[in-house]
């Protein structure tokens, strides 16, 4: 019997010892995480913490003016993810990620919606931290919750998206404002920035109702002018022929390192047409604005 209890004490105190390693493993790791304002995969990052502005922008660019572009086909679907459809092309002006890319630097992002990430020394999870002021249109908070759901949703309904983040497998809330995502695997560098490529949805909007009062389904088709966070919002629509983007004037990332000096455009407008010899046609009478030639020859023949 008190050979028993000896077994039974020691394996108590085994127990204990474990469960206190690896609570005081947890506090240990929370207090040594590493937040960085950037991350990249091939050394370190060009700007500094707090750096002002992007090296390439003139951070006193007059805004104002517009901007007509031109592309083939048509759209019948202004919702962000759904794979089905065509959708409306730059609804990305709409909508943020968790990084943005740097244009002077290779494989670089720094944060957007997040203002820092933290990532183990094996790379097995990496957590984003929400700026504070990120908002959406409406005024509400971007929270965890988006993200969380925003990574769930288009997992489950793009096959495409859900392939590219095959290896993130849990999002949960760890902090007020922040996220962590874990991994399949040790080792992948490149993890936390497809992570931060993520696009944040407003959980909150997509699961109200619509003007008519009908419940909204992101799974479905709508031509229901988004909610979103990004610089832009939408416009004036016409359907499978044109689509506008209006910048927000209140947008809350305007004065953020990343984006000082940049969306200076006021309204943004792409215009469909049947084909590239339409489009070449509007260019050349001057209902467009921009035109990308990629023929040599046609450069060559038929421009002035």
């Amino acid at each position: 019997m008190g050979c028993q209890r000896r077994r039974t004490a020691a394996f108590s105190l085994a127990l204990a010892g474990l469960l206190l390693t690896g609570v005081m493993a947890t506090v240990s790791q929370a207090q040594d995480a590493v937040w960085r304002h950037g991350v990249s995969l091939i050394g370190p990052v060009k700007y500094p913490k707090g750096f002002k502005q992007f090296d390439y922008v003139n951070p006193n660019a007059p805004k104002g003016g517009s901007v007509r572009f031109g592309t083939t086909g048509t759209f019948d679907t202004l919702n962000p993810v759904l794979p089905k459809g065509n959708r409306a092309t730059g609804l990305n002006l709409a909508y943020e990620t968790l990084m943005t890319p740097s244009f002077d630097e290779a494989s670089t992002e720094y944060g957007l919606l997040a203002e820092e990430l933290s990532y183990p020394d094996d790379f097995s999870s990496v957590t984003y931290r929400l700026r504070k002021e990120a908002r959406w249109h409406d005024g509400k908070p971007v929270t965890p919750e988006d993200v969380i759901w925003s990574f769930n949703t288009i997992k489950e309904i793009d096959v495409q998206r859900a392939f590219y983040y095959k290896h993130v497998k849990t999002a949960e809330k760890t902090g007020e404002r922040e996220v962590t995502f874990k991994f399949d695997q040790t080792g992948n560098r490149e993890l936390p920035q497809i992570v931060g490529q993520l696009t944040v949805l407003p959980k909150h909007w997509w699961e109200g109702n619509d003007a008519a009062g009908k419940k909204r389904d992101i799974r479905s088709s709508t031509l229901e002018p988004p909610l979103g966070s990004g610089p832009y919002k939408v416009g004036k629509v016409d359907p499978g022929r044109s689509i506008g983007y209006q910048l927000v004037d209140d947008y809350w990332g305007r004065d953020i390192n990343v984006n000082v000096g940049s969306h200076n455009i006021a309204e943004i407008r792409y215009e469909y047409f049947r084909d590239n010899t339409a489009q070449f046609e509007a260019f050349k009478s001057g209902s467009l604005d921009w035109r990308n030639e990629s023929t040599a020859k046609v450069w060559a023949t038929q421009y002035e």
